[in-house]
């Protein structure tokens, strides 16, 4: 039996499901501000940002 890749996507078994964030599907995308620094953001399907009401910055991927 031959072996694959493990560069292989169809390798790596289910991708994940994207995250919810008020409902809608997130994304993540690369946010990279000076003075804020930069982190994996969350973005909806069209392209706008997901925002934190408090902060007014864009809300980190992780915390979806």
């Amino acid at each position: 039996m031959a072996k694959g890749s493990k560069n292989n996507p169809e390798a790596r078994g289910k991708s994940t499901e994207l995250r919810k964030f008020n409902g809608k599907s997130v994304k993540p995308v690369r946010f990279i501000q000076k003075g804020v620094g930069s982190y994996m953001a969350a973005a909806f399907e069209n392209g706008d940002l997901a925002i934190d009401a408090k902060t007014k910055l864009p809300v980190a991927y992780k915390n979806v």
